[in-house]
Order: C-alpha cells, then sequence, then structure tokens
C-alpha cells in the first residue's frame, strides 16, 4: 500500500505540533501556569493563544530545517 508523501509530511507536522505542545505546557507547568490555575477564561484564552504562537513558530522552523537539510543532501 502505498502513502503519499503529502500525507506522511502532515502527520509528522500534526504530530511535532502536539507533542511540541505539551512540552510548552510542561515548561509553562514548571514556571507556575497551568490549565486550572486561571481564574477568568479570558486568561485561560489567552494562555492557550501564546502556547499556541510559539508551537506554530517552533514546529514551522524545525520542519523548514529539516526541508533545508534534505534538500542539501539530495
Amino acid at each position: 500500500m502505498a502513502v503519499s508523501k503529502v500525507a506522511v509530511r502532515k502527520t509528522v507536522e500534526f504530530l511535532l505540533y502536539i507533542v511540541t505542545f505539551m512540552v510548552y505546557m510542561g515548561i509553562a507547568y514548571l514556571f507556575g501556569y497551568d490549565m486550572y490555575s486561571f481564574e477568568s477564561n479570558w486568561a485561560l484564552f489567552v494562555y492557550c493563544l501564546v502556547l499556541n504562537f510559539f508551537t506554530g513558530v517552533t514546529v514551522s522552523c524545525a520542519l523548514s530545517l529539516w526541508s533545508k537539510r534534505n534538500k542539501r543532501r539530495s
């Protein structure tokens, strides 16, 4: 059964995003921020937006570096 490169790339991107998001949540937890410590929904929303921003930038940079590495090899 053949699997397309696009499907593999999107799956890897999704898994990398989830793992990176969880790592950033762990780092935030070490500094005293977790999802259950906020009293308002707005604070929780901003917390998730900030984590989403950092995760998106990290995943984008990681995939860009990986793509450059693969192009250099071939």
